[in-house]
């Protein structure tokens, strides 16, 4: 996909130019997505801010996400923190301790560990039905419309751990506010798979020679990477109980009218 940008230690990363949108398309290089920039090199933010003119990023990990593995920046680039997850999403299933694995953890052990546990089959299913269920979430998407809408144009990044979930969901509402159709969402959504198939494949292939059964091996995917199907179901869901993704913004999210024609009149060609 052309819209994949490669960077030394920024993973998932790709920008949204060209994917088409209100009878029209995205402007290249103004919306960008990705994984978090704890890793990020020198050369990597030089690159964001000098090259792409990022000068914002949006990150919607939790507070202790953002902690435990805070952001590179440079300076000249601010950091507006939108976590979409509230407590319900942090409690019985995963303790703070089991998300985020403490140092000199092995992490593909600790990914193991996961997908084996006796509750983690109910993650993504919990994870994509809360995007559609939580008053939190919609409250915490809108902001994230009003701070882009408040760029007025300028180059913009949102990420969360991996950009592929959260991330991933909050790419889906942008587009569907530009006015993408559900099947050019879902091939954006769906290049996460491409981006994390070479670890997958290692891991997978680990998981089976340590006795990891195919459900435990599904898990294990949802954790590293993506399926089309994840964000079919929600999309789903909110076609039949809102009639479109845009209505869902409007009368579930409450973003207003104005807001979405600003950001049609400032990211679509």
């Amino acid at each position: 996909m052309a819209n994949v940008l490669k960077f030394e230690s920024i993973d998932n990363a790709r920008q949204l130019g060209g994917i088409p949108a209100g009878g029209s398309h995205v402007k290249h290089n103004l919306l960008f997505r990705s994984s978090n920039l704890s890793k990020a090199t020198e050369h990597d933010l030089h690159r964001l801010r000098d090259d792409f003119g990022v000068h914002l990023v949006i990150d919607l990990r939790s507070d202790f996400e953002y902690m435990q593995k805070p952001d590179k920046l440079l300076d000249g680039m601010d950091s507006a923190l939108i976590p979409v997850l509230d407590d319900s999403m942090h409690g019985d299933a995963f303790n703070k301790d089991q998300v985020v694995p403490a140092t000199g953890v092995d992490f593909m052990e600790f990914l193991f560990g996961i997908a084996r546990h006796p509750i983690a089959n109910t993650l993504k299913d919990k994870l994509y039905n809360y995007f559609v269920d939580s008053d939190y979430a919609s409250s915490q998407y809108a902001k994230v419309f009003e701070t882009v809408r408040a760029q007025k144009g300028a180059p913009v990044l949102w990420h969360c751990t991996s950009g592929k979930d959260r991330c991933g969901f909050c790419s889906a509402l942008m587009l569907a506010a530009l006015g993408a159709d559900d099947n050019a969402i879902l091939d954006d959504y769906a290049e996460s798979e491409n981006s994390y198939r070479k670890p997958l494949e290692a891991m997978t292939a680990k998981g089976r020679e340590s006795g990891m059964t195919d459900e435990q091996l599904d898990i294990l995917h949802f954790l590293v990477s993506v399926k089309r199907e994840y964000l079919e179901i929600p999309l789903k869901r909110i076609n039949a109980e809102y009639g479109s993704l845009l209505n869902f913004i409007t009368q579930r999210m409450h973003v207003p009218t104005a807001t979405i024609d600003a950001l049609r009149e400032y990211y679509l060609e």
